[in-house]
Order: structure tokens, then sequence, then C-alpha cells
């Protein structure tokens, strides 16, 4: 009889049945795509990081190294496995070129580098340790399709020029965040192209497991040895690999946790209808004596059964839609393995989904037990308390405007010149790079004599990097990265205080003051001198903390007199803006052109190609996610709005005959239907955008928070909001209510005279 029972059902509510699959469905599909791209890219930086063999502690240095210094330092140590000093070939991007592309727009600061020894391998495509041979050169993936390089190409490097052998990946600088990119050759050729760059290095140290990384940078700091540059951890390195995708996939988690919440919603009204329907059935079946349990069991199977159906659709469509998501993090990363692994915990995850769903129907069925069986064979009495159903479709729809807006906004602020205030960068048009100074009449100097005598230039600024020995309130340690120069004309976003104004204030970033302990108002001492002697102390009040996520987030501010020490320059940078009407990237070429073959490092750049060098990988992420989003939403909003408006024709069918007995059209009914439907489209709309800018912002924050960008804000874009958005909506919304009110034709005037139809 149950099977029967449910056969007949299946072939009379079609529909109900078709959505219903459609909710479970997306459901598996967005949560398993979330745990299919999250184990994946896990599993697969954690393979390349293994093969690869990545550093515990990375420290890098440019000038002098004294070798036994280094070995001496490890002589009472037994915390380190291994350790071995790389070298990095810094090249001007001016000099670099693949077929007729050039890389004076490239961001990065790319180099050459041999293969290295002990640890830290760069590796091909199949994560094979790569040998170069004379003459070759393999190229870091996320070029290949940027610079649209094949193998045979030619690298040409001023007059020198090597051939494409193939593509690598490396552990440490994959991501577009890394500021870095090697290219890998021979150390033959490494050492005949030495003089045409600067050299860096790379003092690399593995550790025994279980070894506290943290102790270890502490005690390398602390023994004053060569840190004339970042450092980096092994955590930190996975950190940024993951950031880029990372962030689609929280996008796509965060949607998936919406959309559960809206099929839920839906399938209990689905399910109340479908009660309301069969209220005569079940009054005949409590009549004959089949029990409460007996008719759950029976609602109940049809579901478990729609379930398993939207289970298995569902997985099929996550590993379809997982390849062009996954395509740039496989081919930066590599195949993850254990793919049988990854798929048990999808299913594990989609089933955990269902039973969530099942229990709220079976919640929902509860409601059976209430109604008498003689007033539910009649068609009268009901399943509990009929509530508003356009407060819902209200609701639905909010929520389908927030899961559009989340991407969109994410995807808007990264790209808006704004955003750089909240990478520690000023807020400026051109951003000048120079990797090398020098006594006398040094690059600085003549880009300041060029820049300053300019008629076209609005307003520049010098900005000089040091690292320098602190201590904090607390007696410890500390080594800073500290930008020096005038804050005040380009500031960056403080989340607390203000910019340095005066020689005693520093600014710190935001995972600098976390991890120092300190606060606006707290006092922090500075050596002038490497080695920290008494008369170089200067002390420093905190006076902001601002965002930043360059350099690993962690760096200062001040405006130090540079003269009164004798530390090196590590880098320096200028910014620059233009008079109103002066073409920004004429001025950029020109002075592109004029240092070109300086062989001084100078890269010059506009703010905007600056943002797309650093976040572009990810905003192209952000974008495929995005056409992802809005097809789910406008497919979820479609289906919710068909069915929620056929709920309220059942349930109003006895009104709207009379209506009908007493000559409305159909075509007039309508009409009030899609009245409540624009009143209650536009709060939707409206709620949805204020809870996309407002409950989004804090969740987006939360995430660019771990990347050292604090104090977070939306930048929207107004076209997207106040256009496109809102008339993709209604656009899904009016061909829902059309659709679903074609059934107020096949009520007829009659049905008002039936025994209290529709109450």
């Amino acid at each position: 009889m149950y099977k029967r029972l449910l056969l007949n059902d299946l072939k009379k509510n079609r529909l109900s049945a078709m959505a219903t699959c459609i909710f479970m469905a997306v459901n598996a599909t967005l949560l398993g795509l979330s745990i299919l791209l999250f184990a994946s890219l896990s599993g697969a930086i954690d393979s390349l990081m293994r093969v690869a063999i990545t550093p515990d502690f990375l420290q890098m240095h440019t000038g002098e190294i004294d070798e036994e210094e280094l070995r001496v330092f490890l002589q009472n140590r037994s915390d380190v496995r291994n350790w071995q000093i790389c070298k990095f070939l810094n090249l001007s991007n001016s000099m670099l070129r693949i077929g007729d592309k050039t890389f004076d727009t490239n961001m990065q600061d790319n180099g050459l580098c041999y293969q290295s020894e002990e640890f830290d391998y760069l590796v091909d495509m199949d994560n094979n340790i790569i040998d170069p041979g004379e003459g070759e050169v393999y190229v870091p993936v996320c070029y290949r399709d940027e610079y649209e390089v094949k193998v045979g190409d030619v690298l040409s490097i001023g007059s020198e020029e090597l051939t494409v052998a193939g593509f690598l990946r490396d552990s440490q600088m994959n991501s577009a965040m890394a500021s870095s990119k090697r290219f890998l050759i021979s150390r033959a050729d490494y050492e005949r192209l030495r003089p045409m760059g600067s050299e860096e290095y790379l003092i690399e140290y593995k550790l025994l497991a279980g070894n506290d990384i943290n102790a270890f940078a502490t005690a390398y700091k602390d023994a004053n040895l060569p840190d004339n540059g970042p450092t980096i951890t092994y955590p930190f390195i996975r950190m940024m690999n993951a950031l880029s995708d990372g962030l689609m996939i929280l996008i796509i988690l965060l949607v998936s946790v919406v959309v559960l919440f809206i099929s839920m919603l839906c399938i209990r009204c689905m399910l109340l209808t479908q009660l309301e329907k069969d209220k005569t059935e079940i009054g005949m079946l409590k009549a004959i004596g089949v029990s409460r349990r007996g008719i759950h069991t029976l609602y109940m199977r049809k579901y478990m059964i729609l379930s398993v159906f939207g289970c298995i659709f569902g997985s099929i469509l996550a590993v379809v839609i997982s390849d062009p998501l996954s395509a740039q993090m496989k081919a930066l990363y590599g195949d993850a393995g254990g793919m049988g692994k990854i798929g048990i915990l999808m299913i594990i995850g989609e089933f955990f989904v269902q039973v969530i769903i099942l229990l709220y129907v079976r919640l929902t069925l509860s409601k059976t037990e209430k109604a008498s069986a003689v007033l539910v064979m009649n068609g009268q009495g009901s399943f509990g308390k009929k509530k508003n159903l356009w407060i819902p479709i209200g609701i639905i729809t909010a929520f389908s405007v927030f899961m559009i807006m989340i991407p969109l906004n994410i995807k808007s602020t990264l790209c808006a010149p704004d955003f750089v205030t909240y990478m520690g960068i000023g807020k400026s048009q051109i951003r000048i790079d120079i990797r090398q100074t020098g006594g006398g009449d040094n690059p600085e100097e003549q880009l300041q004599r060029k820049i300053g005598t300019d008629a076209r230039v609005s307003d520049f600024v010098l900005m000089q990097t040091k690292s320098y020995k602190t201590v904090m309130p607390d007696g410890g340690s500390y080594n800073l990265l500290i930008e020096n120069g005038d804050h005040g004309k380009f500031p960056v976003s403080y989340s607390k205080g203000t910019f340095p104004s005066k020689a005693d204030e520093i600014a710190l970033s935001v995972l600098n003051a976390e991890e120092m302990k300190v606060d606006v108002g707290d006092t922090i001492k500075v050596f002038t001198d490497k080695n920290g002697k008494a008369d170089s102390e200067i002390s420093c009040k905190v006076c902001g903390i601002y965002s930043d996520v360059t350099n690993g987030g962690k760096t200062a501010k001040a405006c130090m007199e540079s003269d009164n020490d004798n530390l090196p320059v590590m880098w320096s940078i200028i910014y620059v803006t233009l008079k109103d009407g002066q073409p920004l990237k004429d001025w950029t070429e020109e002075c592109r052109s004029a240092f070109a073959n300086s062989g001084e490092g100078i890269k010059v750049t506009l703010i905007s190609e600056y943002l797309d060098g650093v976040y572009g990988q990810t905003i192209e992420n952000i974008k495929r996610t995005s056409a992802v989003v809005m097809i789910f939403a406008c497919l979820v909003l479609f289906v919710v709005i068909l069915l929620m408006l056929r709920l309220l024709i059942w349930r109003e069918r006895g009104s709207n005959s009379f209506k009908k007995a007493l000559g409305f059209t159909s075509g007039e009914i309508r009409k009030e239907y899609l009245k409540k439907a624009a009143a209650v489209l536009v709060i939707g709309i409206v709620l949805g955008i204020i809870a996309g800018a407002f409950p989004g912002e804090g969740m987006a924050g939360a995430v660019l928070g771990m990347m050292g960008a604090k104090g977070f804000r939306f930048i929207m874009d107004p076209v997207y909001v106040g256009a496109v958005v809102p008339m993709l909506i209604v656009i899904t919304v009016l061909a829902a209510a059309f659709t679903a009110l074609l059934e107020i034709k096949n009520i007829r005037a009659n049905e008002c005279l039936g025994a209290g139809q529709g109450r």
C-alpha cells in the first residue's frame, strides 16, 4: 500500500517533487563544492610543500653575508635539521621579455635562481624536481597564461636569451600575493648572468619536527644575524598560498549556509501545501486506522527518495562545477591526491545537510497530529496556524540579494583604487619602486629632481624602508621593517589612532601590533644602530595602528631622520599624483623609458596595475564564483516564488472563486497578486542590499583581517547595486510570478459553493 500511495503521490505532484529535489540538489552541490574545493586546495598545497620541502624559517637579506657567523649560531642549537643559503638574482622588469610581451608593468620582483641543494626545491608540472640544462629556463606557472608562454619560446634578459624548457611550481612564491617570482636556470647560466642584476640571499632553515618556529625566529633576531629583508615562516607561506582560492571557497560556503536556510523554509511551505491538498486523503487514512507513524512514514519515504536523488545529482554537479573553479588552483599546486578520501568527505558533508533537512521535514509533519480525521475528510480543518506567506517571500528575496551582493561587493572593493589604503599603501595614482640605493647621485635623488621639476606633478613623497631593532614594553626584542617618510601626504587607513607626524612617533601594522602586544599610547624603543647601542636609542610612542597586507602584513611607519642612523636602505618607494587632466599612462611610460636602461631596478606602476598584479588572480576567482552564485540564487528564487505563490493561490482558492462569481476576471485577480508581489519585492531588495553592505561587510572583513586588512569597508559599485542586481531579481521574480499565476485561470466560479474549500 505504501509503495502504491508513494508512486501516486509523486505522479500527482510532479512540480512539488521536482522543486524539493532541486532544493536538495542545490544544497548538496554548494556544500559538496565547498568541501571538494577546500580539501583539494589544502591537499594540493600540503603535497607541493612536502615535495618541495618548504623551509620552516626564511630570512631574506640584501647586502653582505658572513656564512661563518651563521654556522656559529647553529653550534648550540639542537632544533635545526638542515639549513642553506640560496641566491636570488633580482632583475629589472624592463629587461625581461617573452616574445613581444614585456614585463614593464609587472608588479612582482622577478629574478633568477638555480636549483637548491638540500630543500626548497622548484618542481615541474608533475611535481618532480627540475634539473635545467644550460641555455634553458623554467618559467613560473602563474605567467603561463598571463604572458601566453609556450615551451620553446625565448626569454630575453637584456641582450641574453634563454629557451623556455617548461614551467615550475614554487611552494614559496606561487601565490600572486607573494611579491617575488623565481625563474629557474642552470648554475652555469646563473654565474654568467650575475652581472645583470642585484643579488639577494635567502637564508633558509628546516627545523626538526615539533620545534617552535616562533622561538627559533626570536633566537635568530636576538643573535643579530643578517636580516636586511622580510622574515617568512612556514605557516605564513601556507596561508598566503591558500588565501587567493580560499576566499572564493569561503564565499561558496557562506552561500551554502544561506541556501540551506532558504531550502528549509521552502520545503516546509511545499510540505504544508501538500498537506493542504491531501487533507481528505489523510483523513481517510486516519479513519481506516493508519497510525500517526504510518502517515509520517509515507511522507518521509518520499522525501528520503527525493533526498537521495538530490544528493546524487548535487554530487555530480559539484564535481562538474569544480573543474573550471579549480583550474588555476590545480595549475599552481597540482592535484591533491587521495581523491577517494576527499570524495568520501564530500558525501559525508552532503549527507549531514540532507539529515538536517529531513529532520525539519519530520518536525513539520508533526502538525498532522493536531488535525481531526472527521474535519480533514471533509476538506476542512488545518495543519497548524496559517501564516502570512508574503513575509517569507520577502525574506527569501532579501537572502537571494544578499547571496549575490557578497561576492560582487568583495570584487568591486578589491578593484577599487581606495582599497590600497587597506594594503598599507597611501592613496596615490603612481607607485615607483626602487630596489637599489647607493651613495652620491643615487636613483632616489635623480627621481626626486625629475619629479620635483615636472609641472604635471601635483604631489609626491619618498618612503624609505629599513630594518630596525626594537625593544617592547615587556623588554623583549623585535625587528621592525620601518618605512620612513611624510605619511601625512598619502595616509593609509588606520583602525586606531593616526599617522606619525613627529620623530618620536611610530605607527604599527595590525599584525605587528598583535604580535608585539602593544596598542596606541604604548612606547617602544627603536635603535638606529644595528647592534642596539644605547646612544642610538629613540623612545617612540605608538600613535596609530593600520591595515597592511604587504611584506607579510608586518610593517611600521615613522618619520625619523634617516641621517641619524647608519642602517642600510632596503628599498624605497615614491608615490606620485598628477594634476587633473594629465594622462597617467603617458607620464608612466615616459618615466619607465627614462630609467629603462639604468640597471637600478626601478619599477614605475599605476596603482590600478599594482592592484591587478597583487589581486588579479583572486579577483578572477571571485568573478567565477559570482557567476555561479548568481545562477544558483536566481534558480532558488525562481522556484521559491513559484511555490510560494502557488501555495497562496491554494489557500485563497475559495476567495478567488468567489471573486470570479462576482465577475472579476483572472487578469484582474492576477494584478492584485502582482501588486502585493511588487511591494514585497522592493522591500526584499532593499533589505538584501543593506544586509550585503553591513553584515556582509563584517563577514568579508573577518576573512581579509587574516591578511592584516583590519577596519575593512566595502567599496560598492553603484551600477551593480542600483541597477544590475535589482533588475536581475525583478526579472526572476516576475518570471516566477507569471508562471505561478497561470493557475488562477483554472479556478472556477462555482468552487466557492463547495464545502469549505480553501478555508
